[in-house]
């Protein structure tokens, strides 16, 4: 009985103890694992032609590779940023981290990318640009800033929905947005895109929300 008593406390405080990258890869291994699904590649390659890239591997295993590989870097890019910005996810119940960034390929500030983590004292703002040799984290006053009005103001929902503790109205503006872009706004181009994930440490929860800033034109046409 004891046996299982510590083997139990060491299984919980493994859960506990986890990191935002391996949380990360554990959560959303779906990312890659959905390249292991032929009807699903079959959407990017025919998958009739057989072929071998420089690498070696065929265009179906290049896909699943990169899906691996980008998955990786994704959890390694949280990883520097929270230690960059000390924050350490074991030290917490709840956070919530934003990332923004362009969806638009032809503008020169593309590559760099901004965000905060919330948690329920602080705020810890940042950005990097992905062209710099060094990747490095800057600090940034990510609610202070903002390119226009529509995006301050996308910035402020989200900032205030996070702090009054209402992230779930998140998740339901994120489907009501989807919706309304496969559907009578279909035409309308976001530009700008959210990462939010939404960490509770009580059951090693974390949730992946992404948002644009269309979603304040939606509201506001309402």
């Amino acid at each position: 009985m004891k046996k299982l008593f510590v083997l139990v406390l060491f299984i919980c405080s493994f859960a506990n103890g986890q990191d935002i990258r391996e949380l990360y890869k554990e959560k959303f291994n779906d990312d890659w694992k959905v390249y292991e699904d032929q009807d699903y590649v079959k959407k990017y390659i025919d998958t009739t032609i057989v072929y071998k890239l420089e690498s070696g591997r065929s265009p179906e295993e290049e896909l699943l590779f990169q899906a691996k590989e980008n998955h990786k870097k994704r959890a390694e890019k949280l990883s520097q940023i929270f230690s960059s910005l000390k924050v350490n996810l074991k030290e917490f119940d709840s956070l919530v981290f934003i990332e923004q960034r362009s969806t638009n390929l032809n503008l020169e500030y593309d590559f760099v990318k901004k965000g905060a983590i919330i948690t329920k004292d602080s705020i810890y703002g940042f950005k990097y640009d992905l062209e710099k040799e060094n990747n490095g984290i800057e600090n940034y006053n990510y609610f202070g800033n903002a390119e226009n009005e529509t995006l301050s103001q996308a910035k402020f929902i989200i900032g205030n929905l996070i702090l009054s503790a209402k992230t779930n109205y998140l998740d339901s503006l994120a489907k009501v947005e989807s919706e309304m872009l496969q559907g009578p706004l279909q035409n309308l181009r976001p530009e700008t895109e959210f990462e939010i994930l939404v960490y509770n440490k009580n059951n090693s929860e974390l949730r992946r929300i992404y948002l644009h800033e269309t979603f304040v034109r939606i509201i506001n046409q309402k």
